[in-house]
């Protein structure tokens, strides 16, 4: 009897010393201070949306991010956390730096944008976003008061860029890059092509567009748009970009 009395006590204090044990484990990390250039840090874990991968608000700290969704409600985010699972996380962005967080030009900032990275520099993630899985999706700076997105024409090497001319087949992963060219076109004169014009087809219009654009730069009008082309655009319009 006494040996049994013996057992549940000692069965009791290790019960104890394990609620203790597994309280410490569970203790939530404790939020790591942001300095004015340190990215802003919220909890390991936290997930207020319960979107199962982690919130992490970022301040203005000059890197990269690859938006991937944004939105009021965290319906709008859940498809890009289902496409992209682990590696995506997001943010609160009236908590984070205040840059430009999406591609419409006259919509208020978004809630929330989940993101990938940040990356240190532009070349990595713009080689992302010319692709068919970051197609619609927008890379941004995190620079307080930049209002333009990242245009990857102006950051990539001119070489890997496509040959372009009239009469072409069009798959999805070029329609990219001309969009990336017509919208380039507009920034520069949206009188001569307007927003409606981006069509993602390589058509008369966007080669009779590019035909001043060559001739300043002593290309023949009208030829495919080339290394050379593509680096006449970048001539002209790069520059005027805040990002």
């Amino acid at each position: 009897m006494r040996s049994r009395l013996v057992v549940l006590a000692l069965a009791a204090v290790l019960g104890a010393g394990g609620g203790v044990a597994a309280g410490v484990l569970d203790r939530p990390d404790e939020p790591g201070r942001a300095g004015t250039n340190d990215a802003a840090r919220t909890p390991r874990g936290d997930d207020p949306l319960r979107l199962g991968v982690e919130h992490v608000d970022l301040g203005c700290t000059g890197q990269a991010v690859l938006v991937v969704a944004t939105g009021d409600t965290p319906t709008a985010l859940r498809g890009a956390v289902a496409d992209h699972g682990d590696a995506v996380r997001y943010l609160r962005t009236a908590d984070s730096c205040e840059t430009r967080w999406t591609a419409d030009e006259d919509g208020a900032t978004p809630t929330w944008a989940a993101y990938l990275g940040p990356h240190d520099d532009l070349v990595e993630p713009c080689t992302d976003r010319m692709t068919l899985d970051h197609k619609g999706d927008v890379l941004t700076v995190l620079t307080a008061g930049t209002t333009d997105l990242v245009r990857c024409v102006c950051v990539l090497p001119t070489a890997g860029m496509p040959e372009l001319r009239l009469g072409m087949a069009v798959d999805p992963e070029l329609g990219i890059w001309i969009r990336a060219l017509q919208g380039m076109l507009v920034d520069i004169d949206p009188a001569r092509f307007a927003e409606e014009q981006v069509t993602g087809r390589y058509d008369e219009a966007t080669a009779a567009r590019m035909e001043p654009l060559q001739a300043f730069h002593d290309i023949e009008p009208g030829s495919p748009v080339d290394e050379s082309s593509w680096r006449a655009v970048r001539d002209r319009v790069c520059g005027s970009y805040d990002f």
